[in-house]
């Protein structure tokens, strides 16, 4: 029985991790917008390797939160005031641009890593 606890112990605080253990070294670093046909403005997203995110408007406000990536899409989290904000990026397959798909038009904004 000590065993089995132990076992599922050591599951849960894997499942627990930082976020950093599981999500890729491709997406570390600063991230621009390159494209966004529905006219939004300029911006950078900053991933860092231990779980946490930046977005910073050009000229603008900087908000921080959280975010977690997969091989299918890097969800973001952060709070503008008391507002949680929520988006998902969808990577390239080459890991080279972040997709992120607008919920009014549809068409997808283009990041792109800075070197």
């Amino acid at each position: 029985m000590t065993r089995r606890l132990l076992a599922a112990l050591a599951l849960l605080l894997a499942a627990a991790a930082p976020a950093a253990a599981a999500d890729p070294e491709w997406l570390i670093g600063t991230w621009e917008l390159r494209r966004d046909p529905d006219g939004g403005s300029q911006d950078v997203i900053e991933f860092g390797p231990d779980g946490h995110v930046a977005v910073a408007k050009r000229g603008g406000p900087r908000f921080t939160g959280r975010y977690h990536a997969s091989e299918v899409g890097v969800q973001i989290d952060y709070k503008v005031g008391s507002q949680s904000i929520i988006t998902t990026l969808v990577p390239s397959r080459d890991h080279r641009t972040l997709y992120a798909p607008s919920a009014v038009t549809g068409r997808n904004a283009v990041y792109e890593k800075k070197p």
